[in-house]
């Protein structure tokens, strides 16, 4: 149990998270479900059914109001609003519109990812990302769906965690197009930077022609903590070092070179690593584990919470938080410890607005598909219409949304054996 309630500041706006293909199904335009046919995903399944988001979204959308959600972030497919070069789908995008609208009719405001890791094979065609004439593609696209959706959005993310897409399609080879070089690796993050500070003034531009609300526009950008695994070598003292400048600051450091292009500061957080030299990632042996193998390493969120306030000073969105959980058993626990790391940094004086958890729904999990679970709702894969079921986790979560906190009735009904990290602390003492 705990002391006393961790209740938040008033407006603090709770949420979960989805991206486009991985929960609507029934688009085949794009390179993730070209690298499903290839064989890539590792439990054979494809995100032609994903779990079908864009038939049932209302009743996904119930849920999410159920949960006493008062904003969620979803994302758009460019595959399906620009199917051909040039040529955009007016019938996507009144769909699109329909989704927004229940959304705000349910009184939850909608965050919305224009790029969140897929892309239509038109664009792949031409070199994707790592073709300077990205930029110029991705403004398009972007400037249309603004100017056809930005009444109904509250918030922007343009592009979610470049750095992960860099590295996972151009270095690692894991994700389409699967390439394996890392002056390719950094062109393409460079690009996807620079891609930002356009679109960034695109929507400020279109808001203020249309007399809409000032946009809120970010990045969702991915950060870990990197420690050396051993800190007195200066070797893994200086990969650490390497893995941060690279993977966390790189990109960052280049939206902001000429002009801040953030409005908020998207935060995507699971955990953290040890580096040993050369550059090997290990875990802390006495973390409790995911599915996937991930620390459950809150202490770190709270360091990067604080790390990045201090450097930006702009209000943080927590953009996405969750962890991989067959079961449900470890992720109640996983909610009550972030989001009091979350309670704990704004006592610290850090302005945090917003935390979605990633996920809504289980759904297709990138390059895993349907076989990692991260959500809140569970879905029956096996079912024709993919039937949902509200985890223990999603009661919690509502529990937690409804009351604008951490209360004790909510840990006593839901994970009675839960004591905050810092009374944790405080009792390891």
């Amino acid at each position: 149990m705990i002391r006393s309630d961790l209740l938040f500041p008033e407006g603090f706006l709770w949420g979960s998270a989805t991206s486009a293909f991985q929960v609507e199904g029934g688009c085949t335009n794009h390179d993730f479900y070209d690298w499903a046919m290839r064989g890539r995903i590792k439990d054979g399944t494809s995100p032609d059914d994903a779990v079908h988001f864009w038939k049932y979204y209302k009743k996904d959308i119930a849920l999410m109001k159920k949960m006493r959600h008062t904003t969620a972030r979803i994302g758009i497919e460019w595959a399906r609003i620009e199917p051909d070069e040039y040529r955009f789908d007016y019938d996507a995008i009144a769909h699109y519109r329909d989704i927004l609208t229940e959304m705000r009719n349910a009184g939850i405001l909608p965050m919305v990812t224009i790029h969140h890791f897929s892309n239509p094979m038109w664009f792949v065609k031409n070199g994707g990302w790592a073709n300077r004439r990205a930029v110029g593609m991705f403004a398009r696209y972007a400037a249309e769906a603004v100017r056809r959706l930005g009444d109904l959005v509250y918030s922007w993310i343009t592009i979610n965690e470049p750095s992960v897409y860099a590295v996972s399609a151009y270095l690692f080879g894991e994700f389409p197009p699967g390439k394996k070089n890392i002056i390719t690796a950094f062109n393409v993050m460079n690009c996807m930077a620079d891609a930002h500070c356009i679109v960034y003034d695109l929507i400020h531009d279109i808001h203020r022609q249309r007399k809409w609300d000032a946009p809120r526009v970010g990045v969702a950008k991915h950060l870990r903590t990197f420690d050396p695994l051993r800190e007195n070598s200066k070797s893994d003292r200086f990969a650490a070092y390497l893995m941060d400048r690279y993977f966390n600051e790189h990109y960052l450091r280049r939206i902001n070179k000429k002009k801040r292009t953030l409005d908020i500061f998207g935060m995507n957080y699971y955990s953290g690593d040890l580096v040993s030299f050369p550059m090997k990632m290990e875990g802390r042996p006495e973390l409790a584990k995911n599915r996937l193998g991930w620390d459950m390493y809150p202490e770190g969120f709270h360091r990067l919470l604080v790390r990045y306030y201090e450097r930006y000073r702009l209000p943080i969105y927590i953009t996405e938080n969750g962890t991989c959980d067959d079961n449900d058993e470890l992720r109640p626990h996983y909610i009550l410890d972030h989001v009091a790391q979350m309670h704990r940094a704004i006592g610290d004086g850090v302005d945090i607005a917003a935390y979605y958890h990633w996920s809504t729904m289980d759904n297709f999990e990138l390059v895993d598909g349907l076989m990692s679970r991260f959500g809140l709702v569970h879905v029956d894969h096996e079912s024709p219409r993919r039937a949902r079921t509200l985890k223990k986790s999603g009661m919690l979560y509502g529990a937690i949304c409804r009351a604008n906190g951490i209360t004790r009735r909510a840990v006593k009904k839901f994970a009675p054996e839960w004591t905050s990290p810092v009374e944790r602390h405080e009792l390891d003492r």
